[in-house]
């Protein structure tokens, strides 16, 4: 049952994150001057890229870790191999889907397939880490210790 509190509240903050706090305009408040500072010799407009770079950073990393969280409830449900992770990658392309049409009704943000996509590589990412992750311990496992 912690697995599944865990993922929901989870994806709890992923909608917070598409609020108009967490906002282009909001978060440029916080890092482009700390962008500014670290990096003093870059123009406006870079300053400008290393935001986006930045928020869609955030996008691969808040949907990595629903990608965890995702596989580790539904495993828990008994879903293993191909299932396990086609159920894991489907509901983390429904909550993208989802956080995106929920952002298409914050004025202050923008909804975009693109983003979508951002997020489904940060969910299959964790997918393909704990599939290999697993692949690999149950090799070690196998072998007999010399």
């Amino acid at each position: 049952m912690r697995y599944w509190f865990a993922l929901l509240a989870w994806i709890l903050v992923i909608f917070l994150f598409s609020t108009n706090s967490f906002s282009s305009a909001q978060t440029s408040k916080f890092f482009v001057p700390a962008l500014k500072f670290a990096f003093p010799f870059l123009s406006p407009e870079q300053l400008q890229v290393g935001h986006i770079i930045f928020r869609k950073a955030g996008h691969v990393s808040e949907y990595f870790v629903l990608g965890f969280l995702a596989w580790r409830a539904l495993r828990s449900a008994n879903n293993h191999g191909i299932r396990l992770w086609l159920l894991s990658a489907g509901l983390v392309l429904l909550v993208a889907l989802s956080d995106e049409f929920h952002q298409s009704f914050v004025p202050s943000r923008v909804s975009s397939i693109v983003d979508v996509g951002y997020d489904c590589v940060g969910g299959i990412a964790a997918l393909v880490v704990l599939s290999r992750f697993r692949n690999e311990t149950r090799t070690i496992y196998s072998h007999p210790v010399l």
